[in-house]
């Protein structure tokens, strides 16, 4: 219709109606309960940072469960312990991995007078001096390897290894090995009989010994 029309009347609602429109009103806006929500907002994340509060409770619960699932089987196979897999003169020895140091090449062995037949000597083994038992005679079986003259002056070092133990803060000590073969997972299969020793708890594949490292530190420690 034209707006020239004298019974023309505008649609309050058409985007056309060139009559001013009233402004929006805007709410009020309530500072009070703006602060109140964010300092509830700084309380949880302070409660949170501080190892409190709901969401560090769900956290440390979803850890314990984590914690106390089994570790998964290595390589597909049974899940056993990690074991050094080692060799004396004529035995297959499983040490735990978990209390032993490192290996190095057998250093020069200084003789002590005296000492009993499963102590070899003293040796130094990265700064520090150490007694050197051979695993052979510790388990009741003969040495591994000859006994030479490695302490005497200009003498050369002895054959095999040294295996330093995780002693803590008793007294170092290491173990002389023939051969060391392979770090793997062993699974223990029947309990040692007695002629084994006091020293051999169990027996695995391969007619392995498995060695009772607490009772091998009594012995090495004393």
């Amino acid at each position: 219709m034209d707006e020239t029309d004298p019974d023309f009347r505008p649609d309050p609602h058409s985007p056309l109606d060139p009559r001013p429109r009233p402004a929006p009103r805007r709410s009020a806006i309530d500072w009070e309960d703006v602060r109140e929500g964010l300092a509830q907002r700084r309380a949880i994340l302070e409660e949170t940072f501080a190892g409190r509060g709901p969401w560090a409770d769900a956290l440390l619960d979803r850890r314990t469960e984590h914690l106390a699932e089994p570790p998964p089987a290595l390589d597909g196979e049974d899940t056993g312990i990690p074991m050094l897999v080692a060799r004396g003169a004529a035995t297959l020895y499983g040490l735990e991995l978990r209390h032993l140091g490192h290996i190095v090449p057998m250093p020069r062995l200084a003789r002590v007078p005296g000492a009993p037949p499963a102590m070899l000597g003293v040796i130094a083994v990265g700064g520090r001096v150490m007694r050197l038992f051979d695993l052979d005679r510790l388990c009741g079986g003969p040495a591994a390897l000859p006994a030479g003259d490695g302490g005497a002056a200009g003498g050369a070092a002895e054959p095999g290894y040294a295996l330093v133990l995780r002693t803590g803060t008793g007294r170092p000590a290491a173990l002389r090995l023939h051969a060391v073969e392979r770090v793997a997972s062993v699974a223990p299969q029947r309990t040692a009989p007695a002629e084994a020793g006091p020293l051999v708890k169990a027996i695995a594949a391969d007619r392995m010994a498995i060695l009772d490292m607490a009772a091998l530190f009594d012995v090495v420690k004393s």
